[in-house]
């Protein structure tokens, strides 16, 4: 076999085991617009990088037919090339969002990395859905001098109120508070110099008056979210910079 055939066979190897992470990080670990604004794209990079370019690379400098030590060598070309695979994976689903949260008519995704920041041990995803990320609202306790309290307490620590897991609800059975707090399409507007709002609407049909839109913050990304005001549902990215 020549050095190029054996390149490509090794492409055509990582290229199925790339095919496997690729529905890994669109599908399981940054589904939907995650993907766009919370670092899946960056993941993809990193896992195309190792899989893609680094082995093949490698196996291209070192192959020649009838070389001694020539299986030693792919060998440990393969178990470099795992190594170093497993533990870009290992980044990239260490940073997917396990939470999305509203807070004060915000979106807020959110990482494990997000609460370890602020010297929090992030809650468990599992305690409170199954989605991935687990979509959540912050509720306040009803009672003025209970929130107050909470508030105090988290300012004197310097963690953001949207952190305290303690205070997570299920975000659908608030839907209509969410899509009351939108954003009034005329401060939109007012922000929108690209003609977004007008191009999303032209996307995805109906009307402006039928979606509500919601700031929505992440690592990578402020933006603002689309709702559809019929049956709720999230319905995409504006890309129009929302207030911080």
């Amino acid at each position: 076999m020549s050095r190029f055939a054996a390149t490509f066979v090794h492409f055509l190897l990582s290229l199925a085991v790339f095919a496997g992470l690729t529905y890994l990080i669109v599908i399981e670990w940054f589904p939907g617009f995650f993907f766009a604004i919370d670092g899946g794209w960056e993941g993809m990079r990193i896992i195309a990088a190792v899989d893609l370019v680094l082995g093949p690379v490698l196996t291209l400098i070192v192959y020649k037919e009838g070389k001694p030590g020539l299986r030693f060598d792919l060998t440990l070309i393969g178990i470099t090339q795992a190594v170093c695979l497993a533990a870009g994976a290992y980044v990239v689903y260490s940073e997917r969002p396990i939470f999305f949260v509203y807070y004060d008519q915000h979106f807020y995704s959110s990482s494990a990395g997000t609460y370890t920041d602020y010297g929090l041990i992030p809650p468990d995803p599992a305690d409170y859905g199954t989605d991935t990320p687990v979509a959540v609202y912050v509720r306040l306790p009803p009672d003025p001098i209970k929130e107050a309290d909470v508030r105090s307490i988290l300012f004197s620590d310097a963690v953001p109120l949207w952190t305290y897991a303690s205070l997570y609800v299920p975000l659908w059975d608030h839907m209509t508070a969410v899509i009351e707090g939108a954003t009034p399409i005329e401060d939109l507007r007012s922000r929108d110099e690209d003609g977004a709002v007008d191009a999303f609407v032209a996307e995805h049909g109906g009307a402006v008056s039928d979606y509500a839109f919601i700031p929505i913050h992440s690592r990578y990304r402020h933006a603002f979210l689309g709702i559809r005001k019929g049956d709720r549902s999230m319905v995409d990215i504006l890309e129009v910079p929302p207030p911080l």
